[in-house]
């Protein structure tokens, strides 16, 4: 089910990306409360900053084969607008990041560099300006044993630097 929930300015991602996974995003100033998993339940989502400098504060992200749905909660942690120095967070095959970058270029900046309907994109978050924040959730199912991932940031002149990896564990 697609759900879609923009509630800031920016580049909003293109509907037909958007096939599979939901996004939220919010002012940074805004508090989302965060549920405390009992004992032997995985962690079923990971908070990430884009940081100055065209740099992700995680280098990896492990996610519990265990888990439904994987929640990725994204700070831009600047000061600039998104138009200026965006940050998102999207993800790829690892195999695949270097095909999706190019055409996300040749989308342009109103489409967040990345191009409408891409099935290769697995999730992505919008493009944030500075102090704002989103979350995106998709389903760990999309995810398979043995196969390589990466997230990036597709801000041109930052996907390069702007890089993870995303492991499938348990």
């Amino acid at each position: 089910m697609l759900q879609i929930s923009f509630m800031l300015r920016g580049a909003a991602l293109a509907a037909g990306l958007l096939a599979g996974f939901s996004v939220q995003a919010q002012s940074a100033h805004a508090h989302t409360p965060v549920a405390t998993p009992a004992a032997n339940a995985p962690v079923c989502e990971a908070h990430i900053q884009g940081q100055p400098g065209k740099k992700f504060d995680l280098s990896e992200i492990r996610v519990s084969r265990r888990c439904t749905d994987f929640t990725v909660h994204m700070l831009h942690t600047g000061k600039k607008p998104w138009q200026a120095a965006g940050h998102n967070w999207v993800l790829v095959r690892s195999q695949e990041i270097d095909a999706v970058i190019a055409d996300g270029l040749k989308a342009g900046a109103d489409k967040a560099w990345l191009e409408r309907g891409d099935a290769r994109i697995l999730a992505a978050s919008q493009m944030l300006s500075g102090g704002e924040h989103a979350s995106v959730t998709f389903p760990v199912a999309r995810l398979k044993a043995g196969t390589d991932y990466q997230y990036f940031c597709s801000f041109p002149s930052h996907a390069q630097l702007m890089r993870g990896r995303l492991v499938l564990v348990d």
